[in-house]
């Protein structure tokens, strides 16, 4: 199978606090002949500048942080975007999914997209988030934390890591690192943030790790992230989580708000216990969720599509 002529537009995500998309960006120049673009303008006007003929084009981040792309309704070649957080502006995107007769959709939230965007159930493919796991691995860290927990707190959002952050927030064993916010993260700023490596590292200090999937029930980054450093992720289940293969009591421990003292208390005395499902969930998240292998599906997704073409 010849490579991939793929054009991919999207912000430059570097230097981003998360960098799960400059990942993903990074894989997918290995096995495809890849093309980015990050600014906004006429898609016709960009083909003509680029001088390359993508068989796909792939908008990363579709009105909620890629450039502003005009014209694509025009296009002859096959194209699709990539939406994340599907509660933001969704009134906003149905209106220019119609408009520019978007035909191919992919989401890392498979359960949440019917909700806001029910007329195109049909266009949607799901491409769950994924690690890279040349930062997000063992470390083979002293795990000196017994509970830590990590991001926002928003009580509106998140309830459960609020109720968590109220209930520990003054024991001697538990540490809390709050969000750095959604920025850049310049080099001078690397030694004093928990991010990339950093942060990666953090978390494989820890025995235990809470979160939560939010209000909206998203399986979010954090879920891949904490598995892949080989320490024990406490937080809810669901249909998608079970479906991407974490089986709560195997490779994680499903919580709730009643019981999540008592779940915390129970694997920080059961060493062996509280080893093994970190074990099982660093292996599940290194073979099934890393992102070489989400750029690989990437692309026989696309391939799939163009066949049907």
């Amino acid at each position: 199978m010849d490579k991939l002529n793929l054009l991919l537009i999207t912000k430059d995500f570097s230097q981003w606090v998360h960098s799960e998309p400059f990942y993903l960006q990074s894989e997918l120049s290995k096995i495809s002949n890849l093309s980015v673009w990050n600014e906004s303008g006429d898609i016709l006007n960009i083909l003509d500048e680029i001088n390359f003929k993508p068989d796909f084009i792939l908008i990363y981040l579709f009105k909620t942080g890629a450039p502003e792309i005009t014209g694509l309704n025009t296009l002859n070649i096959p194209y699709g975007i990539y939406l994340e957080d599907l509660h933001h502006y969704p009134d906003k995107i149905n209106e220019a999914l119609k408009h520019e007769n978007v035909k191919h959709i992919f989401t890392c939230y498979r359960d949440t997209f019917p909700q806001y965007y029910p007329e195109f159930c049909d266009k949607v493919q799901w491409l769950p988030h994924h690690v890279n796991t040349e930062i997000f691995k063992d470390y083979q860290k002293e795990k000196d934390i017994d509970i830590l927990l990590m991001g926002a707190t928003n009580s509106y959002y998140y309830p459960l890591r609020y109720k968590i952050l109220l209930s520990y927030i003054n024991k001697p064993n538990f540490v809390y690192h709050p969000h750095p916010g959604y920025k850049d993260i310049s080099k001078d700023e690397l030694n004093n943030v928990f991010v990339k490596e950093r942060y990666a590292q953090e978390i494989n200090r820890a025995k235990i790790f809470f979160t939560c999937n939010s209000i909206y029930k998203y399986t979010i980054l954090k879920y891949f992230e904490v598995l892949a450093c080989n320490t024990l992720l406490l937080a809810p289940s669901s249909d998608e989580i079970l479906d991407l293969g974490l089986k709560p009591g195997i490779h994680f421990v499903e919580i709730n708000e009643n019981n999540f003292v008592e779940k915390a208390e129970y694997y920080l005395v059961h060493d062996k216990e509280r080893e093994e499902i970190s074990k099982n969930g660093f292996e599940l998240a290194h073979k099934k969720h890393s992102t070489s292998q989400r750029a690989q599906q990437l692309i026989q997704m696309i391939h799939q599509i163009l066949v049907k073409n």
